[in-house]
């Protein structure tokens, strides 16, 4: 098994990721104000956040009900066989309505997190998703007490020291 490095990150590097993941749409003028940098050091940081790929890209946050597709639901997928496991993420890949997906251990294959109009959709999708040979399980989404974190300091080095 390979070893998980853990790159090499400071307080002031931290404080542009959070703030970055709160609000993508800082200037590097307000992002420098927070972590007590000038703007071109700002810049500099998140380019170099950038390359290493710890930042991988920039994304609105979106209303799906206002969207129309005030729905969504998870779905436990299971494959039977480890053929058409290793092509069903690409099956996955090409549904507009699965918003994510993970190939997971367990008894399960993948879960998928989706976004549909009605119960009709739905059906409809669970139709175009069940893999040939497995079985889905769906459970749909009341309401979301999590939604998206941000990813802290707190969370890679816990409450001791950044390493």
């Amino acid at each position: 098994m390979a070893a998980v490095s853990t790159p090499a990150l400071d307080t002031t590097d931290w404080g542009l990721i959070e703030a970055l993941q709160e609000n993508a749409r800082l200037t590097f003028a307000e992002l420098g104000r927070r972590v007590s940098l000038s703007p071109p050091a700002v810049a500099e940081r998140i380019r170099r956040l950038e390359e290493t790929g710890i930042v991988r890209g920039y994304h609105a946050e979106l209303d799906l009900a206002a969207l129309g597709v005030p729905m969504q639901a998870m779905i436990r997928i299971t494959t039977s066989n480890s053929t058409e496991c290793a092509t069903h993420g690409n099956r996955l890949a090409d549904v507009p309505e699965v918003l994510e997906a993970q190939r997971v251990t367990g008894t399960d294959s993948f879960i998928a997190r989706v976004a549909v109009r009605s119960m009709e959709h739905l059906e409809d999708l669970l139709l175009r998703i069940a893999p040939h040979n497995g079985d889905t399980i769906t459970a749909m989404v009341l309401s979301t007490p999590v939604p998206t974190r941000v990813v802290s300091r707190q969370l890679v080095y816990g409450d001791g020291p950044a390493h």
